[in-house]
């Protein structure tokens, strides 16, 4: 009888054990000693708060806040801050942590000596939190939420809010289909609560792409995370691709012939992306595209601000479908390579040439070791006509060609570094008071401005200077600062320079470089040149500062968007075109996986990289394996549960 009870006592203990419990949400375990879980989502202030605990006995848990865009802190540099400024040693705290961009909460369990246990970092950026398996029951607070519902079809996911009405609006979405993860965020416009996303460059194969969903209006989130099941059947046919033999890739500009009314293309998107190599073997395509619609007219669209760092470029092309439910977008078609080196080349050429005319014997290379070791072993009469001969030869280049080998080509930018020094002339930073509260102006650099100096001229200024807000501007830029870059004693800095000019400025405070992008704009207010991270400017993370190239001066606005695709530059359009004369597709920022944009009313930094994990931290997307333990303890229940009825029957059949 005895072992029928045990028996049965054991069975059903386990079935307890094995009944899922009611939690908050589920956790996540720093070595299965810290247990760190999200509780409430605060609506109003874009934060998030954690209850942190531990069972282990003689330890206390400490924290530390901070973001990892403003601070690139070791793991012993945080073990540190978090030990000193945890007032309390408790086995339990609740902590408050935005939901902004690379938000960070650091968590170390200490010994009651003092030493490290474990730690981990985890992100507190609102939408990958909201987003993780771990959030179904988090509850929101502070804020009221629409219903929404969805349907996907046709490569979009259409949503409808309970609000009805019309505005802008982000819809923020999250894919997985298979081991496939893509997160996507897409500005749209509400028409009595209902907007779309595109989503068809996510959905490629057959079968049930599960995706989640939430709004974003005015900055703060409006809908709980739903989600939406696109039950997709991939079909055969396919758009035709355009006929790359027609489209021209030279130096840079890319130009794509018009159609006649009654050709398939006729009205199409089409989507252009640069490939760069080293070697013409490893391609690397771009992160950002440029978008626009086939018309009848041609349309050019200048991509030197993507031309950067890489020896060959080429573009491809891909007619994009309106209906991925019924044809596929074409193949991708590519162009002929650029090969940039040929520039570097020329101008090594043309100063190869203009010194053998000053006199020069001639040379192999004419780089900058070799033209300072002309200079300086000539007399003073001849340097200066040296220094003359070589400044007019790089005048005298063709314009796009040396910006391209600056952009492209370290010693090229040497060479002109030198020849600038050899003119004698100087260049001071001339910085205003309000800029100074964006920038640091100890860390600004300029290359190449006073080799456009006016003749006669000894100095040249880089002026910086506040402008006023740009009204036109699109709303999907946020955080603008528009700052009025020209050089003084140059003439030419609004209409067109000779040499191109490389600028080196560090990112403005305040702004986020993961979302950073400079328009430099025309006189009338229209965009001319977009840049982007790899696309435009680099960004040197020690220095924390940013280096673009342009050919002339005007307003530059420096600001975040959640899109940093590439817009056409200087589109050539007629007069009456059959289709818009400034064809785009909606703002979309789409990478795999990425970060996304944290609501408005968030104070934004710039990005930094945070250093890998190793044994000692934890990362903190969700694991299945927290579980372990638990499964163990079931099957030893069941492994005894079952022992005992077997041992319990054999001694009733005695």
């Amino acid at each position: 009888m005895k072992w029928n009870v045990l028996a049965l006592c054991m069975a059903v203990v386990l079935i307890v054990t094995m009944l899922p419990t009611q939690v908050l949400t589920k956790a996540e375990t720093i070595g299965g000693k810290v247990e760190i879980k999200p509780i409430s989502y605060d609506i109003g202030e874009n934060a998030f708060n954690y209850q942190i605990t531990t069972s282990e006995e003689n330890a206390y848990i400490a924290y530390y806040v901070y973001n990892r865009n403003e601070y690139n802190y070791t793991r012993d540099e945080l073990f540190s801050l978090a030990k000193e400024t945890t007032e309390q040693k408790n086995r339990q705290v609740e902590v408050k942590v935005s939901g902004k961009e690379s938000e960070t909460l650091y968590v170390a369990l200490i010994s009651a000596e003092g030493d490290l246990i474990c730690s981990q970092e985890y992100d507190s950026t609102f939408d990958d939190r909201l987003f993780a398996d771990d959030a179904e029951n988090i509850e929101y607070v502070n804020g009221t939420l629409d219903d929404v519902s969805a349907e996907a079809k046709n490569g979009k996911i259409i949503v409808k809010d309970s609000s009805n009405q019309s505005g802008s609006g982000t819809i923020y979405i999250y894919g997985c289909f298979g081991t496939s993860r893509w997160h996507q965020s897409e500005d749209c416009s509400f028409t009595n609560g209902e907007a779309q996303a595109d989503i068809s460059n996510q959905i490629r194969e057959s079968g049930d792409h599960v995706v989640k969903y939430f709004i974003v209006k005015n900055g703060v989130v409006t809908t709980k995370v739903n989600t939406v099941t696109y039950n997709y059947t991939k079909p055969t046919a396919k758009l035709d691709p355009i006929n790359i033999s027609t489209v021209k890739w030279e130096k840079g500009i890319l130009t794509i012939p018009g159609v006649d009314k009654n050709s398939q293309l006729m009205g199409k998107r089409i989507e252009a992306r640069i490939y760069r190599s080293n070697d013409k073997e490893q391609w690397s395509g771009s992160n950002n595209s440029c978008i626009t619609s086939i018309g009848n007219y041609t349309y050019s669209m200048d991509l030197n601000h993507e031309i950067k760092d890489y020896k060959y470029y080429k573009a491809g092309l891909v007619v994009k479908s309106d209906d991925i439910d019924n044809y596929l977008n074409s193949d991708e078609v590519f162009t002929d390579i650029y090969d940039t080196t040929s520039s570097s080349e020329e101008v090594d050429n043309t100063l190869k040439d203009v010194l053998t005319q000053a006199g020069v014997d001639s040379v192999d290379k004419a780089d900058a070791d070799t033209l300072n070791k002309i200079y300086n072993e000539a007399d003073e009469t001849k340097k200066a006509e040296i220094a003359k001969a070589l400044r007019d030869g790089l005048k005298e280049t063709d314009t796009a060609t040396l910006r391209t080998a600056m952009q492209t080509n370290s010693d090229t930018r040497a060479t002109v570094e030198a020849i600038e020094k050899m003119s004698g002339i100087t260049v001071a930073n001339d910085v205003s008071e309000d800029v100074k509260a964006y920038i640091d102006t100890a860390n600004i650099k300029v290359l190449g401005a006073a080799l456009n100096a006016d003749d006669g001229v000894s100095n040249v200024g880089l002026k910086i200077t506040k402008e006023a807000d740009v009204a036109t501007l699109d709303s999907k830029y946020k955080n603008a600062i528009p700052l009025g870059i020209t050089l003084t004693n140059v003439s030419t800095a609004a209409s067109g320079l000779a040499v191109p000019v490389t600028i080196t400025i560090p990112v403005p405070r305040g702004i986020d470089i993961s979302k950073l992008v400079i328009l430099h704009m025309n006189a009338d207010g229209t965009v001319n040149e977009n840049f982007s991270n790899g696309n435009g400017y680099s960004y040197d993370l020690n220095s924390r500062t940013i280096t673009f190239t342009v050919t002339h001066f005007s307003t530059f606005i420096f600001a975040e968007a959640d899109d940093t695709s590439t817009t056409p530059e200087n589109p050539t359009t007629p007069e009456n075109p059959t289709t818009p004369a400034n064809p785009t597709t909606p703002g979309s920022s789409v990478t795999n996986p990425t970060t996304t944009a944290e609501p408005a009313q968030s104070q934004a930094t710039e990005t930094d990289n945070t250093a890998s994990a190793t044994a000692e931290v934890v990362t903190s997307s969700p694991k299945t394996g927290d579980n372990g333990s638990m499964a163990v303890i079931w099957v030893l229940f069941a492994g005894c549960a079952i022992t005992a009825f077997c041992y319990a029957k054999k001694r009733v059949r005695r």
